[in-house]
């Protein structure tokens, strides 16, 4: 009987390595902008020249590297259309762009259409195989953008064809998103859900006393849950890059607001395609807009900023992701999604505003008013501040709750139906935290304290099907290289963690260099160590604490206790001078790599600019 135990288990285990060799031996890319095209260059060159030379062509369509994994070539484009970009083949009138391509019984091609003007261009699919043209898609489109089309290529068994891309008429087009869709094995998913300012003390999964996420609640009980997960900052823009790229703040250089990613620097969506993944972003826009160069590797990345503070912006959110979804039934997914809607002024609609405190005046006054008003920290709040303070958080709770059901629930559950979830992996976190006062100012992106900087973080690995809870740093820019390991991708994606990831003897840095919400307050740098964070304050050497109005007065080293659980109090810790001397030398080794960085500075056009400051950045 054990011998045939022992049997049966190696030759599952060869199985299991057998399936993991065919899914990784060949990879099938389905964008047609990884393949070899053929074109009129002088036709496409003379028409990004026609771009160039008007402003309003130049907003739509971008001519920028958009996968650095693919090899680049004249007819790649990005186009911008209603707050979405698009990877996209640049198709002006009389076009022609033709592939080699292998398919099979039932494989589809499929894509958008996109025209200046409708009705004035005719997109065209042809197919040649055995030296014969077949004409198998003709249309021109009513509106700018259309629907997605498939079209299926061949009902034979697997051959090699030439594929016809062409537009006739007039004017300015591309082609939008095109793909090859294949049957395959079952699809993988990897979907990211953004809870952008989501403190992970008010967190129930971390035993928060108010049960703001019991969807999230019952994730967790089947994934692992870190107690002591960190972002790399406490605002958006650097933490996003820094779980895109795997890298630091001062390892990726976005520490503006008006800074861009660099253009060396792989991301994962990047990644993520080149393995076959169809990419799809849909966000709330302001830092995590396109602007900045999230856009590369996502064939659709999606910013709305016109629904940031719409009370609904969580359902609205779950509703673009099915949408956009339903285009790709059975094919491999990596999706990132993003809200703002635990963000200031913390909205959320009826029965869910009152949740937690059932006297809310749907009128509630003071709450933007607070969060902008300049704070004496030596002084306690007045009691109707207090009053006011209590009201914000049972918004916030609110607007917690509400995400957790109109958002993550209804995912979850599309995923269960369509079977995807038990093969997928889900990663459930946020980017920072919130401050209602905590340490004498509101909102975020000003400390680095735990409120702003300890983040929830839940991964639901695929075929997992117990939790486990896990007391080990981690931070936000670990994810990256977590969902590389995961499925065997290039290890340049990121860069190495040291020590290992597991070791108690590693220390994270958080990096604040400069405050993109306040005015006249100083910058800042924290290490974080398996039982500690120590907090170095940048003040000018003329600048006492009681001149800055808006920041309690604070020491230039602050030391404070780590315990596992988030929800557990953050006590003042004293370091011994042996530690406190070691924090000293990385503090020298931050100084001369913060003076070292280049600048990579991009132009932030008035439209995003007012999104920004309706999110409260940029010292409004």
């Amino acid at each position: 009987m054990l011998l045939f135990f022992i049997g049966l288990t190696i030759i599952v285990v060869i199985a299991l390595l057998f399936f993991n060799f065919r899914r990784n031996d060949v990879t099938h890319v389905p964008s047609l902008l990884s393949m070899p095209a053929h074109f009129d260059e002088t036709l496409i060159e003379r028409t990004w020249k026609t771009i160039a030379d008007q402003r309003e062509l130049s907003a739509i369509f971008f001519r920028e590297r958009l996968n650095r994994y693919f090899q680049p070539q004249a007819v790649h484009c990005r186009v911008k259309y209603r707050d979405t970009s698009h990877q996209a083949l640049l198709a002006p009138a009389g076009s022609r762009i033709e592939f080699d391509i292998e398919a099979d019984q039932g494989d589809q091609l499929s894509f958008s259409m996109f025209a200046l003007q409708t009705g004035a261009l005719t997109f065209r699919v042809k197919a040649v195989t055995a030296a014969k043209e077949k004409l198998l898609f003709s249309s021109d489109i009513r509106e700018q953008m259309g629907k997605v089309e498939k079209v299926t290529l061949t009902k034979a068994a697997k051959q090699t064809m030439h594929l016809i891309l062409e537009t006739r008429g007039h004017g300015l087009g591309a082609w939008v998103d095109p793909c090859l869709l294949h049957k395959g094995l079952r699809p993988r998913t990897v979907l990211i859900l953004m809870l952008d300012t989501m403190r992970a003390d008010h967190v129930s999964a971390y035993g928060y006393p108010r049960r703001t996420t019991p969807a999230l609640d019952e994730l967790a009980m089947g994934s692992l849950l870190f107690n002591r997960a960190f972002s790399t900052s406490s605002w958006t823009l650097p933490a996003h890059v820094s779980l895109f790229s795997g890298r630091d703040v001062l390892e990726h250089g976005v520490i503006f607001p008006e800074s861009l990613i660099p253009a060396d620097l792989p991301l994962l969506a990047e990644k993520m395609q080149a393995d076959g993944f169809i990419t799809l972003a849909l966000t709330g826009g302001g830092f995590v807009d396109d602007h900045f160069g999230f856009y590369r590797g996502f064939q659709s990345y999606a910013n709305r900023p016109d629904d940031i503070f719409q009370q609904k912006a969580s359902v609205l959110l779950y509703r673009a992701f099915m949408e956009k979804v339903a285009d790709f039934a059975g094919q491999d997914l990596f999706v990132f999604l993003h809200t703002y809607q635990m963000h200031a002024p913390y909205k959320a609609p009826d029965p869910y505003f009152r949740a937690f405190n059932p006297e809310l005046d749907i009128k509630i006054k003071h709450v933007g008013s607070n969060l902008r008003l300049a704070r004496d920290p030596t002084r306690p709040l007045p009691p109707e501040v207090l009053a006011d303070r209590q009201k914000i958080i049972d918004l916030y709770d609110a607007s917690i709750l509400y995400s957790d059901q109109v958002l993550l629930k209804p995912v979850l559950d599309f995923l269960r139906r369509s079977g995807r979830f038990d093969d997928a992996l889900l990663i459930v976190l946020a980017d920072h935290g919130e401050e209602f006062y905590d340490h004498g100012d509101w909102e975020h992106g000003h400390t680095l304290y735990q409120e702003l900087t300890r983040i929830p973080l839940i991964i639901k690995m695929p075929r997992q099907k117990v939790g486990e809870t896990r007391n080990q740093l981690v931070s936000i820019s670990d994810i990256a290289g977590f969902i590389q390991d995961e499925y065997g991708l290039l290890a340049d994606a990121v860069s190495a963690s040291s020590p290992a990831l597991n070791s108690r003897e590693r220390i994270l840095e958080l990096s604040l260099p400069v405050i993109p919400l306040r005015k006249g307050v100083h910058r800042k740098l924290s290490f974080v160590g398996n039982d500690h964070q120590y907090i170095h304050n940048f003040l000018p050497p003329t600048t006492t604490g009681t001149k800055m109005t808006s920041q309690p007065a604070v020491s230039r080293d602050e030391w404070f206790s780590l315990a596992d659980s988030p929800i557990a109090a953050v006590e003042p810790f004293s370091p011994s001078p042996a530690l406190h001397a070691i924090y000293k030398k990385k503090l020298a080794v931050y100084l001369r790599r913060l003076r070292a960085l280049k600048k990579n500075h991009g132009r932030l056009e008035p439209e995003l600019l007012e999104k920004l400051k309706a999110l409260g950045y940029l010292n409004n």
